[in-house]
């Protein structure tokens, strides 16, 4: 079952702020049609996604969908005819989130043609037709140990596949904002179908605000695309503002895309639960974190998204970064088409391009350790869909800046996990090993409080109480 914002107390400010100092205790009915059943996992490390100190030689038990009991051998006892699983040496931890995603996007040029055009190969309209078909994508995901997703602003079919992503333990949960109220009139629609909806008017936001809501939407989302010297900046100021008075009046959480320090006060003041990227401009201020601080606002920073568009247009496709096992053939063929693309640039301009971005990175990477310091809530989110941060694995590669960054593999994983599943809504229902939440993790086989970099290392994904062996999850030429 999905609980969509209009039942979920989390969409109310206080509650937001009260789950992500404690965590959500609440819990909802079995999903009908997964694992039946009861699976005993034993002997493992437990690494519960509280940032509290992890359990050794601990238990899981699994009765159906639902985790019964995670602890000591002395906490929690063995139901007699489990199904046994020994995974001693190995570590336990609740499956991955990752927080801003977007399923109407390929990972590569094809689905972005504005930052290549490659629709005479690859027509605009096919692709992402094809898009509709979003189970590539969950098998990459699951393979990464994903075990949901948050799709920040796509096509208004995404909001049609998370009903049958829910039932399937084949699937990452799904929770999907639709299309994006935006400050720019995009192109990036289709003649029957639009991803944004250009708020030109007080009566643009307001319609595309119902609209969004109407649809049970997880969140309405606004591209925030407006600089503060621009002309009109206070009349989309206004226009934003005017967005999260209809998102509170509609009890849908307000999310922003503001990559500027000023953009983000802005989306802060708006009543934004959530900002889905870094401030990538400047030094973020004291202002902005007592302000995000005091309103609960959760801060995605998306370090690694930038590269892969340095990537497509160096022409150079890293691949050796990516676990491309979880990578579905037609993706994986595509983004190797990269280093095949005309009109590379010379070597100088590449160097250039590398240092602008080593740049960027630097002072974002300084900014996400200036709010996780504030206490200000981190979630993990890779963008993935963008060009060339690839659905699934790109997970690892920004939970490794992260920790690069500064943050503790601990910090970087309770972010993974149960932020993670705060920040989509999902709070109650998994993100945490403990009692009556759904039966989602995965077991490692390397300490990932030691490096982050130990959560590739995966051997078991558990979603919904079924358990996949990593190797089935790959894929195969």
């Amino acid at each position: 079952m999905r609980i969509r914002p209009q039942d979920q107390s989390v969409v109310d400010r206080a509650a937001w702020v009260v789950l992500l100092a404690v965590g959500a205790t609440a819990s909802v009915p079995p999903v009908a049609g997964v694992a039946q059943g009861v699976r005993v996992l034993a002997g493992g490390t437990v690494v519960d996604g509280t940032g509290g100190e992890p359990v050794t030689d601990g238990v899981v038990v699994i009765r159906d969908d639902r985790i019964e009991c995670a602890g000591t051998r002395a906490e929690c006892a063995v139901p007699a005819g489990a199904e046994m699983f020994d995974v001693t040496g190995k570590w336990l931890i609740p499956g991955l989130v990752d927080a801003h995603m977007h399923y109407s996007q390929t990972g590569w040029a094809d689905g972005r043609p504005d930052a290549y055009d490659a629709r005479e190969r690859f027509p605009y309209d096919a692709t992402i037709a094809r898009l509709k078909d979003p189970s590539p994508f969950w098998k990459s995901y699951l393979c990464s140990g994903v075990t949901a997703t948050f799709d920040v602003g796509g096509f208004p079919w995404t909001w049609g596949i998370r009903d049958e992503a829910e039932r399937s333990p084949h699937a990452p949960h799904v929770a999907a904002a639709g299309p994006l109220l935006s400050t720019r009139d995009h192109w990036l629609n289709l003649p029957g179908e639009r991803q944004f909806h250009f708020i030109d008017s007080d009566e643009a936001v307001d319609a595309g605000a119902h609209y969004v809501a109407a649809n049970g939407s997880d969140a309405i989302k606004v591209w925030f695309l407006v600089r503060e010297t621009s002309p009109d900046a206070e009349e989309w100021k206004a226009r934003l503002m005017r967005a999260g008075e209809r998102a509170r009046e509609l009890n849908v959480p307000l999310i922003v895309h503001a990559t500027s320090l000023w953009g983000a006060k802005q989306a802060v003041a708006a009543g934004a639960q959530l900002l889905v990227h870094s401030v990538s401009d400047r030094d973020v201020d004291e202002q902005f974190l007592v302000a995000a601080k005091e309103a609960g606002t959760v801060y995605t920073p998306t370090l690694v998204v930038t590269d892969g568009y340095r990537q497509l247009r160096a022409r150079a496709f890293e691949s050796v970064a990516y676990d491309l096992a979880c990578v579905d053939p037609a993706t994986r063929s595509r983004a190797f088409l990269t280093d095949s693309l005309p009109d590379r640039p010379d070597e100088t301009t590449i160097a250039q391009a590398r240092e602008r971005a080593a740049r960027e990175l630097a002072l974002t990477s300084a900014n996400l350790m200036r709010v996780h310091r504030a206490g200000i809530p981190v979630v993990v989110g890779t963008d993935a869909g963008n060009p060339l941060t690839l659905h699934g694995p790109s997970i690892f590669l920004e939970m490794e800046a992260m920790q690069r960054a500064g943050m503790t593999p601990m910090d970087v994983l309770v972010a993974a996990t149960r932020n993670g599943a705060i920040a989509m809504g999902r709070g109650a229902d998994f993100g945490v090993l403990e009692a009556r939440r759904i039966a989602d993790l995965v077991v490692v086989g390397a300490d990932p409080t030691t490096d982050i970099a130990h959560t590739r290392r995966i051997e078991l994904v558990v979603r919904g109480g079924a358990i996949h062996r990593r190797p089935d999850l790959e894929f195969r030429d």
